[in-house]
Parts: C-alpha cells; structure tokens; sequence
C-alpha cells in the first residue's frame, strides 16, 4: 500500500516548473442519441461498438443521428496537462493557441492557474463521448502551422529562452496532430542552456496511426539521440501502446511476458530514459533508473467525463516526478488524479487526491 501522506507531503513540498508547447483546443463534447420517444425521454449510444454496428448496419446509405451537447470545454496537450499539474502544484507556463486578441473565456481557469502565452486562435475538436471511450475529431487549421519560428515570433526570443531555462520539463505535443514537431523539438533542444540543470522532456505522442511509420522512426531517433542530455518521458494509453509494441516486433496482450517486462523491452530499444503506458485498468512504467513499476487503477463503469483523461494522468504523473516521488508513487498519483477525473468531470486537487 501507497503511504498517502508522505506522498502528499512531497507534493506540497515540491518546487518544479514546466513549459508545455505547443497546441490548444476548444472541446464541443456531444452525446449520441440512440432513439427518443418523446421531449423528455431518449437512450444513448454508452458503448463504441453499438455506435459502431449502427454505422456498418446502413451499409451505403445514410444515417441520421442526434447529438445532444454535453459540455464545451478547454482541450489539448498544453491546456490540459499543464492545468492538471498545476491544481497539484506545479508551476506551468502554456505556450499554444489560446485566443487572438484576447483568452478566450473556455481557458479562464487555465489562465488563471498557469502562465498564458497564447499565438492565435485555438482549434476545435467535437469529442463524442461513450461509457468506454470516445472519439474525437478534430478541425486542425489553427495548429497546423505552428512552428518554433512562429512561437519565438509571438512569445519573443528573449521570453522563450527565460521559459526553457526556469522549466524542470519540457513538454512537447502531440506528436501526430504537431508537423513541425521535429523543428520545435530540434529549437528547444538548441536553445535550452548548458548550465548543469538537469531538465527533462515529456511526451504523449496521441494516435500514431496518424503518420506513417517512417515519420515516427524519424522523430523517435531524435528523441534517442538526445536522450542521454535530455531524459526523455514518453506516455501512451492502451491504444498507442498496441501500436508502437507491433512496430518494435512485441505483442500488447496477457501473452507470454509480463507487460513489465515487454515494456521494458520496448523502453530499451526506443532508448528513452522512461516510457508510461496508461488505461482504464492499469499502468505501466519503466525508467532506466528504477525497476519496472504496476500499479492497479479502480475501473470506473460509467465515467462522467472521459475527454482529458490521459492528459490528467500526465499531469498527475509529472507532479509526482517533480516532486521526488519513486516510480511506482508516481504511478499512485496519476492513477488517483484520473480517477478522480473521470468521476467527477473535475480536476483533482490535492484535497481531493486521495
């Protein structure tokens, strides 16, 4: 068992910053209509596959489905891990697409907790949410062009390089919905000082079936490359993790070797100093300092809010990691900040943690 109050002391008493670039999204969240019999009384569709025989059951022709909105809500890797490590303490700085001329009023609360740094308007992702999943699409045009000459163009030279040299981690994505994610990558490794401080980069690559296998070999051998100046966390759900196992030639199932084990294997020939692996059962995660860690999450049937859970377990676990916290209570933190996620449509502060 987790020794909770130790591990609330190191997150009060932690000092860390981080400065995560470069995206922002605002979520419409809809619920799908399965049938309405009157004003008042409807069924949803609460599982993919049901939404999912709908679809293939009308063959080539149309279908007709009401949405029922559920919430609009900040979206992204910046806006949502950055503001779930900092309701645990941590010190963010926001670097995407927030607003043109002013914030817009869906990022309030992030603004209110994190440092700002907004180039444009944001995107706009419609997630449709299920009891076990959700599917999100995304109108990418506000963040397909963002590049580190754009950001330095906005933010100013002088005030990025301030960032990069006050920030512990350095956060990075999404990797599949970013194309000029190896020329930020490549910058901020350039521009981070030489001063002895050891800083670490974070990363949840999203989906990545959304680029080609030659696409993620190039990006992974930057990562590798610059690992051994830079420690490099890289997180995945379920999803992802099935995917980049098939790439490196391993299985993603109960098979064989523990899944530990397999994700070390796995860590060892991405050559990163940790890879996180996250779903609604377990996690994951292995670090070339530490033993492989597992940890058990409390299955939650019917989640309130699913859009933002992964992100919540990164910021979760990026708390932990500045706060000291061994691998294994890192994992304790972020399955704890998740699950509250998920359950109360909240994020967690650190009252509410355990």
């Amino acid at each position: 068992m987790a020794d909770t109050q130790k591990i609330l002391n190191a997150l009060e008493n932690a000092n860390g910053k981080i400065t995560m670039l470069a995206d922002g999204f605002v979520d419409e969240v809809w619920e799908i209509i399965n049938a309405r019999s009157d004003l008042d009384n409807y069924t949803l569709y609460t599982r993919m596959n049901h939404f999912a025989d709908r679809i293939t059951s009308s063959g080539s022709g149309g279908v007709g489905l009401e949405l029922l909105r559920k919430r609009r809500a900040f979206g992204g890797f910046t806006a949502n891990i950055g503001y779930a490590a900092a309701r645990l303490g941590v010190d963010a700085a926001l670097v995407g697409v927030y607003g043109k001329d002013s914030i817009d009023p869906v990022f309030d609360e992030v603004d209110k907790l994190c440092k700002v740094f907004s180039l444009d308007d944001p995107a706009t992702t419609h997630v449709f949410e299920f009891d076990d999943g959700k599917i999100l699409m995304s109108h990418m045009e506000a963040v397909l062009d963002i590049s580190w000459k754009r950001i330095v163009d906005s933010v100013g030279q002088d005030k990025m390089l301030a960032l990069l040299t006050e920030s512990d981690i350095v956060g990075i994505g999404y990797w599949s919905l970013l194309p000029a994610f190896d020329d930020i990558f490549d910058n901020v490794c350039a521009n981070l000082p030489n001063d002895g401080k050891e800083r670490r980069f974070f990363f949840d690559f999203a989906d990545f079936r959304k680029k080609d296998e030659a696409s993620l070999e190039a990006s992974m051998k930057r990562l590798k490359d610059m690992n051994s100046k830079f420690p490099m966390t890289l997180s995945v759900n379920e999803h992802e993790a099935a995917t980049l196992f098939a790439v490196h030639g391993e299985t993603f199932d109960d098979t064989g070797r523990p899944i530990k084990e397999k994700a070390e294997t796995i860590r060892q020939q991405m050559g990163l100093d940790e890879f996180v692996i996250h779903s609604p059962d377990y996690a994951v995660a292995t670090s070339s300092k530490e033993e492989p860690a597992f940890a058990a999450a409390v299955f939650c049937e019917k989640p309130v809010r699913t859009a933002g859970a992964g992100d919540t377990f990164n910021g979760g676990y990026i708390a932990a990691t500045l706060a000291g916290l061994d691998i294994a209570e890192r994992l304790v933190v972020a399955n704890a900040a998740v699950g509250y996620f998920i359950r109360n449509a909240v994020f967690p502060e650190m009252k509410n943690l355990f």
